[in-house]
C-alpha cells in the first residue's frame, strides 16, 4: 500500500518511465530521419518545427545550427541549389524566415519546371504539323 504522495510519485514514475523513454526516442528518430516527400515545403517546415518543440519538451536540446542542418537535410534534391546558397552565404535565419525562404525557392522551382515543360511540349518532332 502507498503511504505518501512521494511514494505514489515514485510508483507512477516507474510505471511510465518506459513510455517516456519510448516517446523521447520516437521523437528523436522523427526529427533526425524525416524527409520531405511530396506536399508543400510549408507543411514540411511546420512538421519539423513541431518535432523540434517535441524534442525540447523531452529535454533533447539541439543548437539552432543543428536544427537548421536537419531542416536542410530533410529537403529533396531539387533544393540543393538553395542549400548551397544558404551555406555559402552563411545565412542565419530563424525558422519563420527559413520557411519563407523555402517557400520562395519552391515557387521559383515550380516556375522553372513549368517553363521547361511548356518549352518541351511546344517542340514537335519532324514531320508533324
Amino acid at each position: 500500500m502507498i503511504e505518501s504522495g512521494e511514494e505514489m510519485l515514485k510508483t507512477l514514475d516507474g510505471m511510465f518511465a518506459t513510455s517516456r523513454s519510448f516517446a523521447r526516442l520516437n521523437t528523436l528518430t522523427m526529427v533526425t530521419k524525416i524527409v520531405m516527400i511530396g506536399g508543400s515545403v510549408r507543411d514540411h517546415c511546420l512538421t519539423m518545427i513541431v518535432n523540434f518543440k517535441r524534442t525540447d519538451g523531452h529535454g533533447i536540446k539541439f543548437s539552432h545550427e543543428v536544427k537548421v542542418e536537419l531542416f536542410l537535410q530533410s529537403l529533396p534534391e531539387y533544393f540543393n541549389q538553395f542549400k548551397m546558397n544558404y551555406n555559402l552565404n552563411k545565412m542565419n535565419l530563424d525558422f519563420t524566415q527559413l520557411m519563407h525562404e523555402f517557400e520562395s525557392a519552391e515557387r521559383s522551382l515550380i516556375k522553372k519546371r513549368s517553363a521547361f515543360f511548356a518549352a518541351e511540349s511546344s517542340i514537335k518532332p519532324k514531320g508533324e504539323a
